[in-house]
């Protein structure tokens, strides 16, 4: 009977934000001027600016947005939305700032380097955000890892998820699994084959779903053994036998 290999990890490991962050990341300090900020943005194509202190320690970060404000200076300074009062008055000081302390959003959220794919993705939904400042161990600026970063991962060819799949995490979980069939295609993975047990075959496709870049899994896997039904247990007799003393 072919039962995983408990003692070995199974899993493959996972990307993490190091693996595809921008690590060449234009910073600025808290007093650098408005017009050097549009500047850094402009020339270096791109969308925000994480502002650091002098131990390169981020502290906020100015996006486009943040510096659009300062076109709607007069728009807000003569809204009566009482509705979202703390919220105008927020944005009005960061359109009357000059420098990078006035208009940074503040504090900058951080993520450290060895976060995976997935929490960062997590962060970014939860926060509504573009993009992550990513921090070493000692809590300085070591990149940033955007959306788009985070997709890359499906970007893998079919091949190198089937070679994947089929030399780290098969062996490791199944290592006698003959006639096993991996198929990949625009990183759908169909599992095919017959396993010993109904347990094999949900870990293997639950793992598989989890390895970088696979879109979805297929199971058509068969097994000979249902191993989740409880086992029946045998009645008891109420019949009792007195014997005299």
């Amino acid at each position: 009977m072919t039962r995983p290999n408990r003692g070995r990890t199974a899993a493959p490991r996972h990307q993490v934000v190091s693996d595809v962050m921008t690590r060449r990341v234009h910073v600025a300090g808290p007093l650098t001027p408005f017009k050097h900020l549009v500047r850094l943005i402009q020339e270096n194509r791109v969308s925000a600016i994480p502002i650091v202190d002098r131990q390169g320690i981020p502290i906020g970060i100015v996006s486009e947005s943040d510096l659009l404000l300062k076109g709607l200076r007069r728009e807000l300074e003569s809204s009566g939305d009482l509705l979202h009062f703390q919220r105008r008055r927020r944005q009005l000081a960061k359109a009357e700032g000059t420098v990078a302390s006035d208009v940074m959003t503040s504090p900058a959220v951080t993520v450290p380097s060895d976060t995976s794919l997935s929490h960062a993705a997590h962060v970014m939904h939860e926060k509504n955000l573009r993009r992550l400042v990513v921090v070493d161990e000692r809590g300085r600026i070591a990149g940033i890892v955007s959306k788009s970063d985070l997709l890359q991962v499906f970007l893998r060819d079919d091949e190198e998820l089937r070679v994947e799949i089929a030399s780290t995490l098969v062996p490791a979980l199944l290592p006698s699994s003959p006639g096993l069939g991996i198929e990949v295609h625009t990183n759908v993975v169909t599992l095919s084959g017959h396993l010993d047990r109904k347990s094999d075959a949900e870990i293997l496709t639950r793992l598989t779903s989890e390895v970088d870049g696979v879109v979805d899994v297929v199971d058509e896997l068969t097994y000979r053994w249902d191993d989740s039904a409880p086992a029946p247990v045998a009645s008891l007799s109420r019949r009792r036998d007195f014997r005299a003393i």
